[in-house]
């Protein structure tokens, strides 16, 4: 009985963890194909004087639109990756 607890958890945590990196794949793909992301949790707007950055915040990553005169362009990553104030 205690084997197949062990079985059926470790079964569950290896499948929670291959489908988490799918949707990790997933939401990567979308976001450079300018598609809109699936799971989004938070949305910010950092204005600038020569534009704005648009964050999105998912589960456990991070993707950030550029659109300033000075950067511009795409970044996806983890939660702690940081905004880019200068090329």
């Amino acid at each position: 009985m205690k084997k197949t607890l062990i079985i059926i958890i470790k079964t569950i945590l290896i499948a929670l963890v291959i489908g988490y990196m799918g949707l990790l794949i997933v939401e990567y793909f979308r976001y450079q194909n300018n598609e809109p992301m699936l799971i989004v949790l938070k949305t910010e707007t950092k204005d600038y004087d020569d534009g704005h950055v648009y964050v999105y915040y998912g589960l456990g990553y991070k993707a950030i639109d550029y659109e300033r005169k000075s950067i511009y362009g795409k970044q996806f990553g983890h939660l702690f990756i940081r905004i880019k104030d200068k090329i």
